[in-house]
This record gives structure tokens, C-alpha cells and sequence, in this order.
């Protein structure tokens, strides 16, 4: 299964919309947003992920979302967030999957040490880490806005290898 993973998009719009084409393109069968969208509106964007995807969008909450009530009634529609709106765990892919904007560096390592979870997402840092923890795929995809680091990234998970492909804009 291929699984996009993006985190800090901050409402760059062109940025997104690059990113949602290739998603459409790749075949990926599954979304994941590590936090910080920012605003409703992003609804436009992501609404033009293909169909399959948008049964399998799903979002957590980062700290520049403010407007938490309305992104979660507009982009809900596409969009599946946390009861607590800040950590999703499930499984994709025959994997189970932890996912939460911005944990500490001490959680991450518990996580992987727990060896509950074969994938771990994060954002907030807006740097890219992408590295195996005895055998557990740890991931920030960057920051798709490229606000901070000038490089756009988000990144494709393949859960039959568990490799992660950064994908720079």
C-alpha cells in the first residue's frame, strides 16, 4: 500500500495543489497530514484528491490550527480527525500506525521502543527525518509550505518495503 504523508502545508496553496496532483497520479491509496494546515479553506485543494483517497484522508491537528471547529466540519467532509484531535493511531496497510503533530523526541523513541507500532508520523519541525528505530519506520515528512527550509517536501510510504520516498516540489 502507498501512503502519502504531509505535514506542515500552512495554506500554501500552490504547493498543495502540486502535491494532490501527484498523489493522483502515484496511485497512492491512503493520505496522512501531520498537522497545520491552518485554515478551512484548504478545503478547495484537497477536495481534488481522487475519490479513493478521500475515503482514506486522515489529519491531526498542529499548533496553527486555530480554527479546529471549522476544519473539522469543512475538510471533515474528505478528512477523518482524532476524537482528541491531536493523535490518530491506526492501521494502513497491515500496519499499525501512531501519528501526532508535534511529540517530543522522548515519546518518539518510547513509541519505537514499545514495538506497538511499525510507523511513526510527525510534523511541526518543518525538517525532514526519515530512519529506522529497530525496525520502525520514524518519519517527518518536511514541510510542504517550504516557508522555513525553501524545500517543499512530502513523503510516499510503501508499506510492503517500509521505505519512505522524500518528494521534493
Amino acid at each position: 500500500m502507498l501512503i502519502a504523508v504531509i505535514s506542515d502545508s500552512h495554506d500554501h496553496r500552490d504547493n498543495i495543489l502540486k502535491a494532490v496532483s501527484i498523489i493522483n497520479e502515484k496511485n497512492v491509496e491512503a493520505l496522512i497530514h501531520c498537522g497545520d494546515l491552518v485554515s478551512p479553506f484548504v478545503i478547495k485543494w484537497f477536495d481534488k484528491l481522487n475519490n479513493s483517497i478521500k475515503n482514506q484522508f486522515y489529519s491531526v491537528f498542529g499548533n496553527n490550527d486555530g480554527e479546529r471547529l471549522y476544519l473539522t466540519v469543512l475538510l471533515g467532509r474528505i478528512c477523518v480527525f482524532p476524537q482528541n484531535g491531536n493523535e490518530h493511531i491506526m492501521e494502513l496497510g497491515g500496519k499499525r500506525i501512531y501519528v501526532s503533530h508535534m511529540p517530543k523526541k522522548e515519546t518518539i523513541d518510547a513509541l519505537a521502543n514499545s514495538g506497538m507500532f511499525d510507523i511513526i508520523l510527525s510534523g511541526h519541525t518543518h525538517l525532514m527525518v526519515n530512519r529506522k528505530h529497530k525496525g520502525v519506520l520514524i518519519l517527518n515528512p518536511g514541510e510542504l509550505c517550504g516557508y522555513l527550509t525553501d524545500k517543499p517536501t512530502f513523503a510516499i510510504i510503501d508499506t510492503e518495503t517500509m521505505e519512505a520516498e522524500i518528494i521534493e516540489l
